[in-house]
C-alpha cells in the first residue's frame, strides 16, 4: 500500500488553491462599450447596434418617444471634448438635439435578453454627459419599444456622469432604458456580472475533505504502532 508522505498531502493542497482560484476567476465583470477606442463621432447607420463582449451580446435600440411607446430613431456615436464637467462620449440619437437623449422626446433601450439567459447579475449602466443640472431615468419592461415601468433614479448632476449606477431588482425586466428626465445625457457603457460555475464551488469543500483524510492517513502511517 502506498503511504501519504508530507509531499503528497502538500500536491494535494496545491490542487486545492488552485480549484478554488479557478473558481474565483469564473465570476468576472463582462463591460459592453457602447462606443469603444478608437471612438467614433457621427450617425451609426441604423436604429438598433449589437454589441459583443467575451462572446456574449447585448443590443441597443433608438426611439423617438411618443407617451412611452417608441418609435425607431437612428443611433448616434458621440464623442467631444467635456462640457461643463462632464464627458461628451458615448452612444446618443442621430438628428436630434446635441444629438443626445432629451428629455421627454427619447430614450436608448437595451435588449438583456441574452445575457439574462446566460445567469448573468448585477446589472450596471453607465451614463454620461450629465452637467450640473441634467438627470437620467432607467425604465424596465419586457416589450421592446415600449418605455415601461421607472425603477431606478432619477439621478441628479455631476455625481452620476460617467458613473456606474446599478439596475435595481436586475432581471426583473428583460429591456431596459435610459430616459433623460432634465437636460440631455448619452450612454457609455453597460456591465453585469457572471455567475460563478457552481460544479467548482462544489469541489471546494469536497477537496478539503480529501485534503483531511489523507493528511490523517498519512499521520496514521508515520505513527508507530504500540507494542
Amino acid at each position: 500500500m502506498r503511504i501519504w508522505n508530507t509531499r503528497h498531502v502538500a500536491k494535494i493542497f496545491c490542487g486545492v488553491v488552485f480549484t478554488a482560484v479557478i473558481a474565483s476567476a469564473s465570476s468576472a465583470a463582462i463591460v459592453w462599450e457602447l462606443n469603444p477606442a478608437p471612438r467614433q463621432h457621427g450617425p451609426a447607420g441604423s436604429s438598433s447596434l449589437t454589441y459583443t463582449e467575451s462572446g456574449f451580446s447585448i443590443t441597443a435600440y433608438g426611439f423617438d418617444n411618443n407617451a412611452g411607446i417608441g418609435t425607431p430613431r437612428e443611433l448616434f456615436y458621440k464623442d467631444r471634448p467635456p462640457v461643463d464637467g462632464a464627458v461628451e462620449f458615448g452612444l446618443g440619437l442621430n438628428n436630434v438635439p446635441h444629438n443626445e437623449i432629451n428629455a421627454g422626446l427619447q430614450f436608448i433601450q437595451f435588449d438583456f435578453t441574452a445575457m439574462l439567459a446566460a445567469g448573468m447579475m448585477n446589472g450596471e449602466i453607465t451614463v454620461g454627459s450629465v452637467q450640473a443640472n441634467e438627470a437620467f431615468a432607467i425604465y424596465g419592461s419586457n416589450t421592446l419599444g415600449t418605455l415601461g415601468t421607472q425603477v431606478g433614479g432619477p439621478f441628479t448632476g455631476l455625481a452620476f456622469d460617467n458613473q456606474s449606477v446599478a439596475i435595481p431588482n436586475f432581471g426583473q425586466f428583460n429591456y431596459y432604458a435610459i430616459v433623460a428626465t432634465q437636460g440631455s445625457v448619452l450612454v457609455i457603457s453597460v456591465e453585469a456580472d457572471l455567475p460563478v460555475i457552481p460544479e467548482m464551488n462544489a469541489l471546494l469543500p469536497i477537496g478539503a475533505l480529501v485534503l483531511l483524510v489523507f493528511a490523517t492517513n498519512a499521520w496514521r502511517k508515520r505513527t508507530p504502532r504500540a507494542a
